[in-house]
């Protein structure tokens, strides 16, 4: 399956017209630009499912912020089909529909959005930075920037079991999920996708391939009882060292 995310723009990204923001995070951007230009986003939720004809394809919503924003963006799914179905273009009328979490309010009620969609995503490099309060481009507080740091993953825990309380999957893409180091302690807290860069895929798989899942669940109860990001790092390179000594581990260093 591949999944279409709808225009994640603003922020660090090119946005398509120039606006002057003094925190353009916590601006304009992503589902917000989409429902302010309906337009472009109506286009791309078109093209989207003309592609869609062999059932392989999902659409995404980056940068959710309430329920209210899930309803709304499944609206302008709903309105385009009717408009390529009065064209008699043919689309996946049942093409899933997932949701990206990476804001806080998003993550806390992660129980009602992942009841109105089939899937969601946590986008880790956001959602740690607004958990942190912390500017991962700022280079002045980026050693506050910590992906290991315990309210992190207490929040991708509760959206995980959030998702799954409503028999939906749970992926993650972001730096976490390529971090060879996150690898057991993210299956083991239930991650059902980890959406990785090709150049670490075989440090991934073969870790994955290492364990067991009794392992890795275990893992996990220990690192999110823990109370620091240095107790977490420490615990995490201990159990890989341990339990996959060929994957070289000064490349889970960098949280």
């Amino acid at each position: 399956r591949v999944i279409m995310r709808t225009f994640d723009i603003g922020g660090d990204k090119i946005a398509p017209e120039t606006a002057e923001e003094a925190n353009p995070f916590l601006g304009w951007r992503g589902i917000r630009i989409c429902f302010d230009r309906p337009d472009l986003f109506m286009n791309q939720l078109r093209a989207i499912l003309r592609a869609s004809t062999r059932k392989n394809l999902a659409i995404m919503f980056p940068m959710i912020s309430s329920i209210k924003e899930v309803h709304q963006a499944i609206e302008f799914v709903k309105k385009a089909k009717t408009e390529l179905r009065s064209k008699k273009i043919k689309f996946d009328d049942k093409i899933l529909i997932g949701v990206m979490i990476e804001v806080p309010s998003a993550a806390l009620t992660a129980g009602q959005i992942s009841a109105e969609v089939d899937f969601l995503s946590i986008g880790s490099n956001d959602l740690t930075q607004y958990l942190l309060a912390v500017d991962r481009g700022n280079s002045l507080v980026s050693n506050l920037y910590q992906t290991f740091d315990p309210s992190v993953l207490i929040t991708i825990k509760h959206v995980i079991n959030a998702g799954h309380k409503n028999g939906k999957w749970v992926g993650i893409c972001g730096e976490l999920a390529g971090n060879p180091l996150a690898t057991a302690l993210l299956i083991g807290m239930g991650m059902d996708e980890l959406s990785v860069l090709p150049s670490v895929l075989p440090e991934i798989k073969k870790i994955i391939r290492s364990l067991t899942y009794t392992d890795m669940v275990v893992l996990a109860r220990e690192a999110l009882g823990m109370t620091t990001v240095d107790k977490v790092e420490a615990c995490l390179k201990s159990f890989l060292k341990k339990h996959c000594p060929d994957i070289p581990i000064e490349h889970g260093f960098k949280t």
